[in-house]
């Protein structure tokens, strides 16, 4: 009897792991015996109606206890897992399905060399940056695990990443770029350029920016308000002065609108529904006739890249790296600041808006 939809798995000790593919459920763990005696195994009325209940199981994921499955389970109710940013958690999800043929394996046998395998898998079956993901995730579920003290060391630990970000894959944009692109791109697109550029915000906080984030405020004249989504627990309400070249982009389009409609939308009018489908629009707009036309050399120009030209802008101006770590949104340098960071944001904020405000 040919039983489908199994995975079959032998480690490197020899013991048998055999799953259901569909849902990952463990039906053998750890069978130690030649692949006969398995198979024989797998013959038994009792592996045929475990077999049967795992068919019947509907897409629900069953995993034993000790199972490295298990412990991705119980990971996923961590705030290590709850509170990631929902961009590191789409590509953990990425990596988390990758590795679904190790679920049924017992998480205390994993070892270096089996992170190894894995990440050399994903860099040649997938892609270089993809084997980084997977690394990073089964660091982050063996991190939380040791410190739950379920194991006594984090095998993914010191494992060396394969991919290696381009230096330049971000570049500042130079002012012609910007002109060009300025002057050919839809008017759908321009909100969300302007705002990358005036104020430097991350593409995951403009796709989500409502006019509700856009206010009137007594020292700056007009300010976004928002928490970003990268960090927004540890870094807190960011108020960000806009300026007049900002200004004259979202203030017509301020008029009549509600606030919790979507500052920047796609040619539907609709919001982004993530950061990827702006990124998606980006590509498609560098990828048009008009663009390739004007800037013939510039295919590598992103919107992160934007945040780029809003620091380099900042840092030209005199200001420190503390300063505009601040307005970017970023980390404070010690979480003992934490609670006097909010006060000194603002602060922040005034005198940058005041000094670029007279440097226009």
């Amino acid at each position: 009897m040919k039983l489908s939809g199994l995975n079959i798995r032998k480690n490197k000790t020899g013991k048998w792991y055999v799953s259901y593919r569909k849902t990952g459920t463990a039906l053998i763990s750890g069978f130690e015996g030649s692949r006969d005696e398995l198979v024989r195994h797998m013959a038994s009325s009792d592996f045929l109606n475990a077999y049967t209940v795992a068919q019947q199981a509907k897409g629900k994921r069953v995993y034993p206890d000790g199972t490295f499955g298990a412990l991705i389970d119980w990971y996923e109710t961590r705030e290590a897992w709850t509170k990631l940013a929902p961009r590191t958690q789409a590509d953990y999800i990425k990596a988390r399905d990758f590795l679904e043929p190790t679920f049924p394996i017992s998480y205390l046998e994993i070892s270096g060399d089996d992170v190894l395998e894995m990440r050399d898998r994903a860099a040649e079956t997938r892609y270089l940056k993809f084997s980084n993901d997977v690394v990073a995730y089964m660091s982050s579920v063996f991190r939380e695990a040791k410190d739950a003290r379920k194991i006594e060391r984090n095998p993914a630990h010191g494992i060396k990443r394969l991919y290696k970000a381009d230096k330049e894959a971000n570049r500042a944009w130079k002012q012609h770029e910007w002109d060009a692109v300025w002057r050919i791109a839809p008017s759908h697109i321009k909100p969300a350029l302007a705002v990358a550029r005036w104020a430097g915000l991350r593409g995951q906080d403009i796709a989500v920016l409502l006019w509700a984030n856009y206010r009137e405020d007594k020292d700056l004249g007009r300010a976004l308000v928002f928490t970003p989504l990268k960090n927004g627990e540890k870094v807190g309400e960011i108020e960000l002065g806009v300026v007049a070249d900002l200004r004259a982009v979202l203030d017509p389009l301020a008029k009549g609108v509600l606030p919790s409609a979507p500052i920047c939308r796609n040619s539907l009018g609709k919001q982004y529904p993530s950061e990827n489908a702006l990124r998606k629009v980006w590509q498609d707009f560098k990828a048009s006739e008009a663009f390739t036309r004007a800037l013939p050399v510039s295919s590598d120009l992103t919107l992160h890249g934007l945040r780029v030209t809003y620091a380099s802008e900042l840092r030209e101006n005199g200001f420190s790296d503390r300063e505009i770590a601040d307005m970017l949104g970023d980390l404070t340098e010690s979480m003992g600041k934490r609670y006097a960071r909010g006060a000194r944001m603002r602060k922040t904020s005034i005198r940058v808006f005041q000094k670029m405000t007279k440097t226009a």
